[in-house]
């Protein structure tokens, strides 16, 4: 799977003051309990579109030679996200006020709209009591959906940058935990260097399985 995807968010509403510049996540990709390639995370600088200031971030992963075998990968995905507060989202897409462009195709959003993979470094900043949930739309390639996310709890995870007590936020359908479509992420933030809450653990429905992506540094 070869994907190149840029991603531009407009609009305002959640927080992000966790955000900072040059911080950098480096994952081992594993597929059951196989390493199968790398992955990294980066808020790479703070850049002006449309005269407002954004995040932009990156998210690459590859698989190895042998990850290669079972489902090659190499998706590296760049989001920009504004500083303030909300967002929408483009994909080789567009997105001004409620109006979205992916692939010359314009469309009207029925909301807000969160990018999935900007998504990772944004909800640290949103307060999900345990065992509760809320709502969000995301778009991913042009395609807008609702999904629900639950913060299922503490749970202590092992990483090779060590251990961690992780709350996790995972998506739920009719109540239940699960990664039912491609793209849905369980993610698992844990409090790391310097008081900060970090994405120590990814976990990715792809069409193939589930892939973890375990952290490496930060």
């Amino acid at each position: 799977m070869l994907k190149k995807i840029t991603l531009i968010l407009m609009v305002c509403g959640l927080y992000s003051q966790s955000i900072t510049v040059g911080e950098e996540y480096k994952y081992e990709v594993l597929f059951g309990p196989f390493k199968l390639g790398k992955a990294s995370l980066k808020t790479e600088k703070i850049e002006v579109i449309n005269n407002q200031e954004v995040y932009h971030f990156r998210f690459y992963v590859k698989t190895s030679k042998l990850g290669d075998r079972l489902y090659k990968i190499r998706d590296e995905i760049n989001t920009w996200n504004i500083r303030e507060k909300n967002f929408r989202r483009q994909s080789t897409t567009t997105i001004t006020n409620n109006i979205a462009t992916t692939n010359n195709k314009d469309y009207t959003l029925p909301g807000k709209v969160i990018d999935p993979y900007g998504l990772i470094m944004i909800m640290r900043d949103i307060n999900i009591q345990e065992n509760s949930s809320k709502k969000f739309l995301t778009i991913d390639e042009g395609r807008v959906r609702e999904i629900e996310i639950k913060n299922i709890g503490y749970n202590k995870i092992r990483t090779p940058a060590g251990k961690f007590n992780a709350y996790t936020y995972t998506p739920i359908y009719n109540g239940k935990s699960a990664l039912k479509n491609k793209g849905d992420m369980e993610i698992a933030y844990a409090i790391g260097k310097n008081n900060k809450t970090i994405p120590a653990q990814i976990t990715i429905k792809l069409k193939s399985g589930v892939i973890v992506l375990t952290l490496k540094s930060y």
